[in-house]
């Protein structure tokens, strides 16, 4: 099977033969490859964070994200090719042990562009199926996924390279719940920070941990600096706003998540710490 592979100017990588590109302009070439080549610089430009929030990160010596942990989960990365029993071939996976012992399983089918394109994701709830559409800048366009408790599709469409709005809800509903994101277009997602939850209202389960391995492609441009819930009947409103404080390099330090009622009242306040 031949993928197109991006070559990264990082010296220090050198143990992996092909690499995949930090930069905005893509060259490529055809390689036969037996193992998956994930390099997460490709994503996170300025470095991978060793903390969001609760979730703290470590990389091995390829700079390939290894594992994970916060409050909830030990996170395990496996960069092997192969077949999962009764679920078909798999270009690496990722194994989820929460605390109480209950341990998932996440198998990925990486596309061209060494980006997550599927995830079957084996669970004591069942099976997930999750399947991942980018934009032609490697940006997340699509997310469906079969088994979710509250949704199955969801879209998102970006203005000015950032997301500005996320719809999601189930496949064929005419109206669907929006996300509507205002984005701070004087502070640059440096970081390349997607706190899909917190940030945009998206509850992805453990396809998060995904991202932060370089998984599920790149950021949005600018950080966002508030959202706005609209359920599909418009009956509820709900609305956040982010204060980012940056660092003198400007990757971003820690976001201040403010909550509001519908009637415009303060309901809670957190700060969610960001560690490189």
């Amino acid at each position: 099977m031949y993928r197109k592979m991006f070559i990264a100017a990082v010296a220090a990588l050198a143990v992996t033969p092909v690499l995949t590109s930090c930069g905005n302009d893509k060259e490529t070439v055809e390689e036969e490859i037996t193992e998956a080549q994930i390099v997460p610089m490709r994503v996170f430009t300025s470095g991978v964070p060793v903390k969001v929030g609760d979730l703290n990160i470590t990389v091995d010596q390829t700079a390939r994200v290894c594992s994970m942990s916060d409050n909830s989960n030990e996170i395990t990365f496996t960069y092997l090719s192969g077949n999962a029993s009764g679920h078909g071939h798999y270009d690496l996976s990722m194994t989820v042990k929460s605390h109480s012992g209950a341990t998932t399983q996440c198998y990925f089918t990486i596309n061209e562009d060494l980006i997550v394109s599927h995830c079957t994701e084996v669970g004591p709830s069942g099976t997930k199926e999750w399947d991942f559409v980018y934009n032609n800048q490697d940006r997340l366009e699509q997310i469906k996924v079969s088994g979710h408790a509250d949704w199955n599709v969801a879209n998102f469409t970006y203005y000015m390279q950032s997301i500005g709005k996320v719809a999601y809800g189930n496949e064929g509903d005419e109206t669907p719940n929006t996300i509507t994101i205002s984005n701070a277009l004087s502070k640059t997602n440096k970081g390349c920070i997607m706190l899909f939850a917190d940030n945009y209202g998206l509850d992805i389960g453990n396809m998060h941990y995904a991202y932060y391995a370089g998984l599920l492609g790149r950021a949005s441009v600018n950080l966002p600096a508030k959202r706005v819930f609209l359920s599909a009947d418009k009956s509820t409103t709900d609305t956040h706003e982010y204060e980012w404080e940056l660092k003198g390099d400007k990757m971003p330090a820690r976001c201040t998540v403010t909550d509001y009622n519908q009637d415009g009242t303060t309901r809670g306040q957190r700060t969610i710490e960001i560690g490189w």
